[in-house]
């Protein structure tokens, strides 16, 4: 069985305040559409980790879609929003995904199951084609060579037990995913070929992309 986390707790503090996950696009909120995705997918739960001022709000929104939703509040920190999420859990295989990232493919969550049943963790990746630098401030330090380098999406797929692991780990570290643990033990990740189309919706301009997108993208 698989289960999904879908991790839409975030404040929009780079959204200047706004709630990019319930944000209309093209009639319905951001988190509907990967939501709408993993549902017709076929997954057996779908965890939405949203803020918790907004759980009901959220429970109103979403009270059209099937009964393998639940919605729970998040925590003060991803890693702990996760794991509210995981409570809920019980698939032998645990996707995360995004809540901004409402462009989700049926190939991708594939190619992502797939990676976890070869080597336990996998995760899609788009690899960089642009040159990287570390700057501070106004000045730029040095160069990264951009060969080997992959910008990382999501879902991030993890077989159950290796997943409940993480978050009991993470209880004391702050970071940006649940690979980083994985990362910092030496252990496996599995990686496949993420898609341009999967943006995740951060800043005001990417809002606009997804509006483009969403134009000619069906949630039916």
């Amino acid at each position: 069985m698989i289960d999904v986390i879908i991790a839409a707790s975030g404040g929009g503090s780079r959204m200047g305040g706004v709630y990019k996950q319930f944000s209309d696009l093209e009639g319905n909120p951001v988190v509907y559409y990967s939501i709408k995705q993993f549902s017709k997918y076929g997954v057996e739960k779908i965890v939405v980790v949203v803020p918790k001022e907004k759980v009901e709000y959220s429970k109103e929104m979403l009270g059209g879609l099937n009964n393998n939703i639940l919605i729970v509040p998040g925590g003060d920190r991803r890693q702990d929003s996760v794991l509210n999420g995981l409570k809920e859990c019980s698939g032998d295989i645990i996707l995360v995904h995004d809540g901004v990232r409402p462009f989700i493919k049926k190939d991708l969550i594939d190619a992502v199951v797939k990676g976890v049943l070869k080597c336990g963790t996998c995760a899609p990746g788009i690899p960089i084609n642009d040159t990287i630098k570390l700057y501070s401030g106004d000045k730029i330090l040095w160069t990264k060579g951009r060969s080997n380098l992959l910008q990382i999406q999501t879902p991030q797929g993890f077989k159950y037990d290796i997943l409940k692991d993480i978050v009991m780990l993470l209880k004391q570290k702050e970071v940006s995913d649940e690979l980083s643990i994985i990362e910092s033990l030496n252990g496996e990740i599995c990686w496949v070929l993420g898609d341009l189309m999967n943006i995740k919706i951060t800043y005001p301009g990417d809002m606009e992309l997804a509006l483009l997108i969403a134009k000619t993208w069906s949630v039916e």
